[in-house]
């Protein structure tokens, strides 16, 4: 008979594998345990026996030649369900197990004890099992020595568990400090820890440079102590670090300094000095941690500064600086004039306070990608000014290294170009749109049409080009004037756009001639319509200084790829295929060539 699941059986299985006992190498510790449970038990089987999802596991064997059977046929399946130790006195006459196959054939069991391994979480993984080949019984003592071995390999199975966590704690306690290690002797900052007497027992390379200690024996030394060992210049600095670590005691917090340090080769150096005490839970001095970073060059860039400050003041373009942070630490008065902002309300800020949105994140993140990688950007940027104008401004910035390559600055120069973009803009829009309709012109268009082809080629999917001549255009600006012409033109080009999306292009090529450029094509079921929309917007009435005009227009149509690849006969074509239009009696369209499916 199959013993049924433990209730428990998933978190159960959970656990076994938590132990990762399973498929191990025999070990003493439990073949010793199943001696002694076959001699206590005056059995010739004891197994220690591990219950997997499929089978039973023998982590421990003595009297058979097997390494694990089904689970549907074991034993120790039954007994993993019970609390205490399950014996079963004949086999044969037990009816969960007469039938058997480890009853019946090979090892012919008769006699079955097994006590479960349960852990201390109440979880059973298996049992220590004595196993006889004849019907028998065990006393009392037999029983509670089973028991007691069973509560010994749970234990072991602990300790084992126990010393693989804690080898891998160690293991990663030490690449921890490994990595620490690795990081505090990459700082080029001077780090030292000190006990609570002055005595180094730490310090990175950058630190033993720094005072010529390379190959000195530091650790247990004082400050004194090592000042023997180094340059003799070093000593007066040693001396100041004696005080200046017992005002870092007596303040019982941390403490920074700026320190100078002279070097045998002549000069000197200047630290941002940190000292941090620690104390032991009693009160008492338990270590001190020094963190020095070199700012020479800090100092000597701000000097620099200072002596550029004349042509700072009176340069024309606006100029900002900012620390390695980005933080803004200066401006100029040509910087105020074109922002707004006086010096004291952006300093500290970021330049991105004058960000107008107009540009996305894309686009700073491509210039912040172009200052790390060669340390200089120019370009145009939109900014808003403190009144909330926004303005567009022709920004150059370059980065500033310190000595140990290290961005220290970031200077930035601009000038106020809205004028001149102003005009540029205007001039190219009167170079591409029609002052009259605001549409693309003719040489718009062509451009227009040469990118829609290369999209098209991308996307492989056509594209249409619409020609449209307006009819009996000529009789309305004969008869009612050019400011009749000019407003029916306006209307007619209105209307065209309503037809078509926004991702299409309507243009207008001079007099009453427009294009139309229906990108993304897929069937010419969609061409027809806007050519039908087209039609029927342009055949309504227009309404010219109060009198209602009759207008309709005649429309050719070419597609691309299907009539040809080249731009300029596209428009041929489209243009031929408007006169067929007119042909046919106006007020319609017509295709150059029969488009597929039609």
């Amino acid at each position: 008979m199959k013993a049924p699941l433990p209730a428990n059986e998933q978190e159960r299985l959970e656990a076994l594998l938590s132990y990762d006992i399973l498929d191990t190498e025999p070990e003493a510790e439990f073949d010793g345990m199943v001696h002694l449970a076959s001699s206590i038990c005056e059995t010739p089987i004891a197994v220690i026996s591990l219950v997997d999802r499929d089978r039973q596991w023998f982590k421990a064997i003595v009297g058979l030649e097997a390494k694990e059977t089904s689970r549907d046929l074991a034993f120790c399946a039954h007994a993993i369900l019970e609390n205490e130790v399950m014996v079963v006195n004949d086999a044969l006459q037990d009816p969960r197990f007469a039938d058997n196959g480890l009853v019946t054939s090979e090892p012919k069991i008769r006699f079955y004890a097994g006590a479960p391994l349960i852990t201390s979480n109440g979880l059973p993984l298996g049992t220590i099992c004595v196993i006889d080949r004849v019907p028998r019984q065990l006393n009392a003592d037999q029983l509670l020595a089973l028991k007691a071995l069973a509560d010994h390999v749970i234990t072991q199975f602990e300790l084992r568990q126990s010393n693989r966590k804690v080898k891998q704690h160690l293991r990663e306690l030490q690449q921890t400090q490994k990595v620490l290690s690795t990081l505090i002797n990459a700082s080029p900052d001077f780090i030292c820890f000190k006990d609570g007497v002055g005595r180094w027992q730490t310090a990175n390379k950058s630190g033993l440079q720094l005072f010529h200690l390379d190959g000195v024996d530091y650790l247990g030394k004082t400050d004194m102590e090592l000042a023997e060992h180094t340059h003799p210049i070093y000593q007066e600095a040693f001396r100041a670090c004696v005080h200046s670590d017992e005002l870092a005691w007596e303040e019982h917090t941390l403490s920074r300094l700026e320190e100078t340090i002279p070097l045998p080769e002549g000069g000197t150096l200047s630290f941002d000095t940190y000292k941090i005490p620690l104390f032991n839970e009693n009160g008492t001095r338990h270590g001190l941690v020094v963190l020095g970073r070199d700012i020479t060059s800090r100092k000597e860039m701000e000097e620099k500064l200072r002596l550029a400050a004349t042509i700072f003041e009176h340069s024309s373009e606006a100029m900002l600086i900012t620390d390695a942070n980005n933080s803004i630490i200066n401006v100029n008065p040509a910087f105020t004039q074109i922002t707004g902002y006086t010096p004291d309300e952006v300093t500290g800020q970021n330049p991105r306070m004058l960000s107008s949105g107009r540009q996305d994140k894309t686009f700073y993140c491509e210039m912040w990608r172009s200052l790390n990688k060669i340390g200089y950007w120019q370009g145009e940027v939109w900014n808003r000014r403190k009144n909330g104008e926004v303005f567009v401004e022709w920004l150059t910035i370059n980065l500033v290294f310190n000595e140990a390559g290290k961005v220290s600055h970031h200077l930035a120069f601009f000038s106020d170009i809205t004028e001149k973009k102003q005009a540029d803009e205007l001039i190219w829009n009167h170079a591409n749109f029609d002052h009259l309709t605001q549409l693309p012109n003719r040489r718009l268009f062509r451009d227009r049409l040469a990118q829609e082809i290369k999209m098209a080629d991308r996307a492989k999917l056509g594209m249409a080009l619409l020609f449209i001549d307006l009819d009996r255009f000529k009789s309305v600006n004969d008869t009612l004037g050019h400011d009749a012409g000019d407003a029916l033109l306006v209307e007619a080009a209105r209307r065209i756009s309503s037809c078509v999306r926004e991702s299409d292009t309507v243009a207008r090529l001079g007099g009453d001639e427009f294009t139309v450029i229906l990108s993304r094509i897929t069937d010419a079921v969609h061409v027809d319509r806007v050519a039908h929309d087209i039609i029927r917007m342009l055949s309504a009435p227009f309404i010219l200084d109060g009198l209602s005009v009759a207008s309709s227009a005649s429309i050719g149509i070419t597609l691309y790829p299907n009539d040809t690849d080249d731009a300029e006969q596209l428009i041929k074509n489209a243009d031929q295929a408007m006169y067929a239009a007119k042909n046919k009696g106006r007020n319609c369209y017509a295709y150059f060539s029969t488009p597929p499916g039609r």
